[in-house]
């Protein structure tokens, strides 16, 4: 009987070192290719999520002081963290007025009626605003009084307002504007986050602006507090600046809130117009 002997060839230990060595190569060119991948999917997520937090924060601010009586809008003093508050009235509705006692203290006066009725709540009444001075030190004589009676019946297409006190307007506006006005509200950055802040004026207004650092000024928890934003790096600047409006022009507030989140970064730089005037 005869055999045949079969000769088969190996893989050599060059070869097999050759192939071990392309593998790695290959493997860690496949590795670094996930990682930057993966990398970029991150940076973009994270510049995304800024970018959706800062229009976010945009919005609200411009829709809220969009709606300021003009001159009512003050800001605090950024410090070395960026930690700064804006404030403002609020229109509750507006008209023109009728009748107003400019010579001496009165208690009432006669408007156009407003568009609303049956609005409840403190209220002020404000004519021919020009400083946030006069405002919030509710002087008197001065632009605003505070209203204890909203008064919803109309007598041949007038309205009257009934005051707290005697109060005497010092100047009429010249379009006879008379300004709602709700009680204030504020908006402050404060260790990288943006907070809006209500009903911190049961006492009245506070000729000196409140911070969250104030003692006793504004509430800590919702629903007095409500956070619009966070993930905001500030420091040495300005979130808030007032360019203040002039008799017939409006004001308006720039806006520079830096939002960041590890190496990436948004900065947005946005001027809201205060829509009206005095």
């Amino acid at each position: 009987m005869a055999f045949r002997i079969s000769k088969q060839r190996g893989v050599t230990l060059v070869e097999l070192v050759v192939t071990i060595v392309l593998m790695g190569i290959l493997a860690g060119g496949t590795v670094a290719f996930v990682i930057s991948s993966t990398q970029s999917y991150v940076d973009t997520a994270t510049r995304n999520q800024l970018s959706a937090i800062g229009r976010i924060a945009t919005q609200k601010l411009e829709q809220a002081i969009r709606l300021a009586v003009p001159n009512s809008i003050r800001v605090t003093t950024a410090d070395s963290s960026g930690n700064q508050c804006l404030e403002y009235l609020p229109i509750a509705d507006a008209s023109s007025y009728l009748s107003v006692n400019f010579a001496s203290a009165s208690n009432s006066l006669t408007t156009i009626p407003f568009t609303a009725s049956g609005l409840s709540g403190k209220k002020y009444a404000v004519i021919f605003p020009i400083t946030p001075a006069a405002l919030y030190g509710a002087s008197n004589p001065g632009p605003l009084a505070t209203i204890t009676n909203y008064s919803a019946s109309i007598n041949a297409d007038v309205e009257t307002l009934t005051l707290s006190t005697s109060h005497l307007f010092y100047s009429g506006s010249a379009a006879q504007r008379l300004y709602l006005a709700n009680e204030p509200v504020s908006f402050c950055v404060q260790d990288g986050k943006l907070f809006r802040y209500k009903n911190y004026t049961a006492s009245g207004l506070k000729s000196t602006q409140c911070t969250p650092a104030t003692s006793s000024c504004f509430a800590s928890s919702a629903p007095n507090r409500a956070l619009i934003a966070d993930s905001i790096s500030n420091a040495s600047r300005s979130a808030f600046s007032v360019a203040s409006s002039r008799l017939q022009s409006t004001g308006s507030v720039r806006l520079d809130l830096n939002f960041a989140d590890g190496t990436e970064a948004i900065n947005i730089r946005h001027e809201i117009q205060v829509t009206s005037a005095p």
